[in-house]
């Protein structure tokens, strides 16, 4: 997945979009393991203030495995240290109230014609101490993991997706598991024909899950999101007209704003739409809450092939965009300090990548700018294929 996007990594100009605040500055940016080409593909806060970041690297551009990247990093994204795990590609990663991690990561085989593909692979729950070393490790048979966050009770949920055997009426069944403390199944839910590509623990200790209909062509298909309480019963399940939901955050009115392909959208505690917004051609992978209010929403633009932030109002219209050139951005979240966090890739060259991570530092009182409004991003027709083979995450 590195080496398709690096193959057509050519970075191309573009314009600046306008909107009715000063966009928060860049407060620091750096780039990990460069000499094995790599990535991050999530990204969470610690309790020190600084961030633990997932992704992965590969041993050699042609023919070479994708090893997993475990990187804890200090406030400024300084490297604390670096933990290598083989054979797998990366999904989700959070601190666990003890201070050690727990991780998912995945593998994924392919089998029949380029024309009828069918997909397989296992999934694997990962728990390290504070200083990265391995604990324990738990197989998930025939799942692809999207998200796994700690519960109060000290288990984890993991949200994702079964892969359906050929000749089945779906191709996946979007699935959530509630662990115990040691990563053995509790329970488990499944929806069939949809995909998970994210989920939260609520405030009231429920979980909401959301992702799509359509896992392998994420211009289509209806999007979704399923509200659970604390036993995994469900509360509510609607469907919205985005295609697809990456990221979700529970709002401070009880809501959930969502970020995906093309569009971002507010629900309410019942799962009914407040509003829904075009984003342009721009993916959301990631969303979060403004501290003054609004959201923040990043991605990378499949126009352009640039990394963004930007940041809404309470009604999702735009007031900042920031962009990054030779960067796509696969992760954020809200920082210790206010700020945001972003994770993605640093196209270092043609044929080179190192994972990135950077800080925005957002205004205490965001200062209007002079001209308000939202222009379009010039047009990169060639690097359309950057996150279509890139992301998310079949």
């Amino acid at each position: 997945m590195i080496l398709a996007a690096l193959l057509i990594a050519a970075v191309l100009p573009a314009g600046i979009v306008s909107a009715s605040e000063t966009a928060p500055p860049v407060a620091w940016n750096a780039t990990f393991s460069p000499e094995n080409n790599s990535k991050f593909d999530a990204v969470a806060p610690t309790a020190d203030g600084g961030f633990i970041a997932l992704g992965s690297t590969l041993t050699e551009v042609f023919g070479g495995r994708e090893d997993l990247l475990l990187v804890k990093t200090d406030g400024q994204g300084n490297e604390v240290w670096t933990v290598r795990i083989p054979n797998m590609t990366p999904a989700s990663v959070a601190e666990t109230a003890d201070g050690g991690y727990i991780a998912g990561g995945y593998n994924v085989s392919t089998d029949g014609s380029e024309q009828n593909l069918t997909y397989q692979g296992s999934s694997f729950l990962i728990r390290t101490d504070a200083d990265g070393e391995e604990e324990w490790r738990r197989v998930l048979p025939g799942e692809k993991i999207s998200a796994v966050r700690p519960t109060a009770d000290g288990g984890y949920v993991v949200i994702g997706w079964l892969w359906e055997p050929p000749g089945s009426a779906n191709d996946t069944t979007a699935v959530i598991t509630k662990t115990d403390g040691n990563g053995t199944p509790v329970w488990n839910r499944t929806f069939p024909g949809t995909a998970a590509n994210t989920g939260i623990v609520t405030a009231d200790g429920g979980y909401v899950i959301g992702g799509t209909t359509s896992p392998f062509n994420n211009d289509i298909g209806d999007a979704f999101l399923i509200r659970f309480d604390a036993d995994g019963n469900t509360l509510w399940h609607e469907n919205y007209q985005a295609p697809v939901i990456f990221d979700i955050e529970e709002t401070d009115e009880g809501g959930f704003v969502y970020s995906g392909n093309y569009w971002s959208g507010l629900v309410d505690a019942e799962g009914e739409e407040v509003w829904l917004r075009n984003m342009e051609g721009m993916t959301g992978y990631a969303v979060a809450l403004r501290p003054a209010g609004g959201y923040m929403i990043a991605g990378t633009d499949l126009r352009s092939g640039e990394g963004f932030a930007l940041g809404t109002d309470a009604d999702g219209a735009v007031q900042w965009t920031t962009t990054f050139p030779a960067t796509g951005v696969y992760a954020a979240e809200s920082a210790p300090d206010g700020g945001y966090v972003l994770a993605g890739i640093r196209f270092l060259s043609p044929n080179t990548s190192a994972a990135w991570l950077a800080g925005l530092t957002e205004p205490a009182n965001p200062a209007p700018t002079a001209a308000p409004g939202f222009g379009a991003i010039g047009a990169g027709a060639a690097l359309l294929l950057l996150l279509a083979g890139r992301k998310r995450r079949g």
